[in-house]
Order: C-alpha cells, then sequence, then structure tokens
C-alpha cells in the first residue's frame, strides 16, 4: 500500500537494496558490486517480481547504466560507482543534445519515463551530439548520440508518473538545462570496453532481455499462487460451485504453471550458454545472441498468459486493490510496454536464424 500509495519505493525496501547491493548486480567485484553471473540475476529479477514487480524492475534498470559502464574509461568508472549505496536510473531515448563546448559537453533536454529516477545518485541519459549548433553526424542522415552521466543536483524532476502498473517505480520526467559535464562522464559503445572479464564481453541488451522475461515470470508466477489460494475458500456467488471444483479453472491452473516451469528452465539454460561463452574469453555468436532474444521473448508471453488466465479465473476478486491478481493484471500490462520487449527483436532473431543478419545496431550490443 506505501508503494501504491506514494507512487515509489518505500524508505525501508530502498535501504535494504543499498544494504544488498542489489541494484549493483552487474558491477564490477573490484568497485564494490555483485558481478553477478547472469543466470543467477535472472532468479533475483523473477524474485523481487515476485514480492512486488516495482522492486524487480527498479533493480533490473539499474543493471544498463551498471553494464553500460563498461565503455568508460576506468578512472571515471572509479568516480562513478565508488560508492556502494549509490542508485542509477537512465534513458535510452535520444531527447536531448550534447553540443561540443572544449572538453566538455552542454546537456540540454527532457526525458520521460525514468525509472527509479528520485532515487538515483546518477542519471545516465542518451543525447544528440551537436557541434557549431547543428548535429553531427555519425553516418549519412544518422546523428551520433552519446550517453551522458548527469550527477544528482543537476537534473529537475517533473512530477508525471500517475499511472496505474507498476506505479512504485517513479518513472518521473526529468530536465536538464546547461548542464556542464565532462568528456570522461560520457559514454558510446562504439569506443569499445575498458572492462575486462565477463561484464566486459556479455551482450548486454539481449541480457536485459532476458531479465525482463524473468520478471514476467515472477508476476506469472505470482498470480497462478495466488489463485491456488483463491481456490481454498473461493465459492461462485450464483452457482454455489466452489472455486477448485470448475473444469476451467483446474486446467488453466496446471496450464499455466506448467507453462512458466518450462519456459524459466529454456529462458536460463539460454542464458547460462552465452555466459558460459563469455567466461571463457570467446566472442558469442549472433545465434547464441538470437537464442537469448527468443527465449526472453517466450518467457515475457508466458508471464503475461499466465496473469490474463489467473486474473479471468479470479472473477470479481481480481478487482480487489488487496488482491494480488489486481496488482498483477497493472503491472505485468504496463511491462509490456518496454521497448525491450517489441516485436521487431524477434524478427531479428529470425533473420539469424535464416542465416541472415539482424537489422538493429543494438541486438548484439
Amino acid at each position: 500500500p506505501e508503494t501504491e500509495t506514494q507512487r515509489r519505493l518505500p524508505e525501508a525496501i530502498v535501504a535494504g537494496l543499498r544494504e544488498a547491493r542489489l541494484c549493483r548486480v552487474a558491477v564490477a567485484e573490484a568497485l564494490q558490486g555483485l558481478e553477478m553471473a547472469a543466470p543467477a540475476a535472472l532468479a533475483v529479477y523473477e524474485a523481487l517480481a515476485y514480492a512486488e514487480a516495482s522492486v524487480g524492475w527498479i533493480v533490473w534498470n539499474n543493471a544498463l547504466p551498471c553494464f553500460l559502464s563498461r565503455y568508460l574509461e576506468p578512472a571515471a568508472r572509479r568516480e562513478i560507482f565508488r560508492d556502494p549505496t549509490w542508485l542509477y536510473a537512465g534513458s535510452t531515448r535520444p531527447t536531448g543534445r550534447a553540443a561540443v563546448v572544449g572538453d566538455v559537453y552542454r546537456i540540454d533536454g527532457r526525458w520521460s519515463l525514468v525509472w527509479g529516477c528520485e532515487l538515483a545518485e546518477w542519471l545516465l541519459m542518451l543525447c544528440v551530439v551537436e557541434e557549431n549548433g547543428v548535429p553531427r553526424m555519425a553516418a549519412p542522415q544518422v546523428p551520433e548520440t552519446r550517453f551522458v552521466f548527469v550527477r544528482r543536483g543537476n537534473y529537475e524532476i517533473v512530477d508525471t508518473w500517475q499511472v496505474g502498473g507498476l506505479r512504485g517505480t517513479g518513472s518521473h520526467d526529468v530536465v536538464v538545462k546547461g548542464q556542464r559535464v565532462p568528456a570522461a562522464h560520457t559514454l558510446s559503445p562504439a569506443n569499445g570496453s575498458t572492462l575486462e572479464g565477463p561484464l566486459g564481453r556479455m551482450p548486454i541488451i539481449c541480457v536485459m532481455d532476458a531479465g525482463y522475461g524473468a520478471q514476467a515470470l515472477g508476476v506469472g508466477q505470482r498470480a497462478v499462487d495466488t489463485l491456488v489460494e483463491l481456490t481454498k475458500t473461493k465459492v461462485a456467488a450464483d452457482s454455489g460451485q466452489a472455486l477448485r471444483e470448475q473444469a476451467p479453472v483446474l486446467e488453466a491452473i496446471a496450464r499455466h504453471n506448467t507453462a512458466l516451469d518450462a519456459a524459466r528452465v529454456y529462458l536460463h539454460a539460454k542464458v547460462a550458454d552465452l555466459w558460459q561463452g563469455t567466461t571463457s574469453n570467446a566472442q558469442p555468436s549472433l545465434a547464441a545472441i538470437a537464442d537469448v532474444w527468443a527465449a526472453g521473448h517466450h518467457a515475457a508471453a508466458a508471464g503475461k498468459a499466465a496473469v490474463d488466465a489467473m486474473y479471468a479465473a479470479g472473477g470479481t476478486s481480481s478487482l480487489y486493490n488487496d488482491c494480488p491478481l489486481e496488482r498483477a493484471h497493472r503491472d505485468i500490462h504496463a511491462m509490456l510496454r518496454h521497448i525491450v520487449v517489441q516485436p521487431f527483436w524477434l524478427e531479428d532473431a529470425s533473420r539469424v536464424k535464416l542465416g541472415g543478419k539482424p537489422s538493429h545496431p543494438l541486438f548484439a550490443l
């Protein structure tokens, strides 16, 4: 209830996340991070989302700035990640401008859906690079973009997060006006990784998709378990038939619980294959990356299907705020808006399966 009312995570939960360093899953041990193996991280995301989707969402989203920090120079990475209690947030929407001013960038812009921005010490925002007042081009008709780390106190949060699903993430708009950021606090994947080990080589975006899938499995499993609990007491008001005696309900529980189990095993297997390759210094193949994309989307679909089916089977009980099915239904449909689960990634996975190349430049990043 506190999460729903405040539209952000309660302080006690945030304190627990800081103490456990769960928002540093993808930070090296040398910087007091967990440097967690990717399959183990899936279990973390699923467990948190099972309890509260907004908590899982914040922890999962913190992984992206941590992963991308491998493109910083080591000294800048040490500076930005030196405090193990710091949290991070960001936006991959290129709605800011980074104007070249000598050896710094002047940052202006507004970004929406900046998850957990109220909790973050640093924001990582995507900007279009400008030089002499016009966008600098990386290729014909392709503006150069760059991620910029901006410290707390150098941006304004605009209260826009009036929503239903994922209400506790506090995903407000953020505005930056004329802030000067040293070049060392900016990054581009084009510059190459400066970090050794699996964290420096692991494909980032497909692994983020896998983490998304794990969260969907958590929300879906919570929905199934909630309906199982309902069957112990609920009786239909019109027919007087107990929920546990209704054939469609029994069929749905078995079908979706099994689908979640199967999707979980497949997701973990494909991510483990990818992780094993990075630990042995091998360059992951496009086929292995495509498998992770497909497994993440499959898990997301299984989670959504489970939530929708359990919500329907719960009848009027699903409408009430004190029923976990009500929140699961809102949360899973909010989660589905994220770019990482959109169909075009699967289209690229199929292109690879057919012997071609992906069309999206971030498919294998």
